[in-house]
């Protein structure tokens, strides 16, 4: 399942931090540092993802407005980003 899983390692590898879905990718993104957040955002991993592994185009494409969109705090991003998935998935508490 590797090929499958999202890691957050940051911009430079640091961490190897393993989600193989989305409600560990939901735990690991409210958690995670500001600086692998963005690494991730803006090189567009999240909706990449979500397009290859989890094979939700609608998820991919409301994820890549998100990435595009340079004006937002970390912050911000996480909870647009947590959004959608909440909208279109039931993730346990």
């Amino acid at each position: 399942m590797r090929h499958h899983s999202f890691y957050f390692r940051g911009p430079v590898n640091r961490d190897n931090i393993k989600a193989h879905n989305l409600a560990i990718f939901s735990q690991i993104a409210e958690g995670i540092d500001e600086e692998t957040w963005l690494f991730h955002l803006y090189r567009g991993d999240y909706s990449k993802w979500f397009r290859e592994a989890i094979k939700d185009p609608y998820l991919a494409d409301q994820t890549e407005r998100v990435e595009r969109r340079s004006n937002l705090l970390p912050t911000e991003s996480r909870i647009l980003i947590r959004s959608l998935i909440d909208t279109r998935y039931i993730l346990p508490e």
